[in-house]
């Protein structure tokens, strides 16, 4: 397995991933430290638009193209995140409380991120099941094409792989963090997208929208 970007933990990455856990890491400065949030992704989002690209149903996704697409999506969702709190337009309110009791919130940043995150996959990889930490409204659907490039990092470092659409699964988290995001400190807000091959972790992106920082596992 070939880190890209930053040097990510295999066995953090792994418990991120592995049977729909998350494993939340903020990043400090620019290296990783021990502040983990766990998180229990259940019912699976519901679906977007299919196209014609990626995936086919009963077809073949290509392990490289879905990591291309993933950093893509971390860094479009993180895109929200900023814009949302550099305009000071969150709208924050309680979702629900933590299993320590603690106010769970949900903002603007949240759901934009997570629209833009989920739809952007899903386009890309229509036979994919992707599984976010936020409601998916398919009334509020978006067209967010990929255009089929694959960054000269991974291509040089990763190899084509293709395995059975069936078999994947990714999960994201459009914005991690949220009370410090609210409370402004943006160093510890990071995006995420985690993807599992017959529940192995495989691939892990971590994205800081406020110092244009991504990391990535594979």
């Amino acid at each position: 397995m070939a880190p890209m970007g930053i040097r990510l933990s295999p066995l953090g990455m792994a418990v991120f991933c592995l049977l729909g856990l998350g494993v939340l890491y903020h990043l400090y400065s620019g290296f990783l430290a021990g502040r983990f949030a766990f998180f229990m992704l259940s019912e699976p989002a519901a679906g977007g638009p299919e196209t014609p690209h990626g995936s086919a149903p009963g077809g073949t996704v290509d392990l490289r193209e879905l990591l291309a697409v993933s950093v893509l999506a971390a860094v479009r969702g993180g895109e929200e995140v900023k814009r949302v709190r550099e305009g000071n337009v969150l709208n924050a309110k309680a979702k629900g409380k933590t299993r320590e009791g603690a106010e769970e919130q949900l903002t603007t940043g949240d759901l934009l991120s997570n629209r833009r995150m989920f739809y952007l996959l899903k386009g890309a990889f229509p036979a994919v099941q992707i599984n976010s930490e936020e409601h998916v409204d398919t009334a509020d659907q978006e067209t967010v094409s990929w255009d089929h490039s694959i960054p000269e990092d991974i291509k040089q470092k990763i190899q084509p792989k293709e395995v059975p659409a069936e078999s994947v699964t990714v999960w994201i988290d459009p914005l991690d963090a949220t009370q410090e995001y609210t409370e402004d400190l943006r160093q510890y807000v990071t995006t995420m997208v985690c993807v599992a091959v017959n529940g192995k972790p495989v691939i892990g992106v971590i994205h800081k929208p406020f110092s244009s920082y991504t990391g990535t596992f594979m």
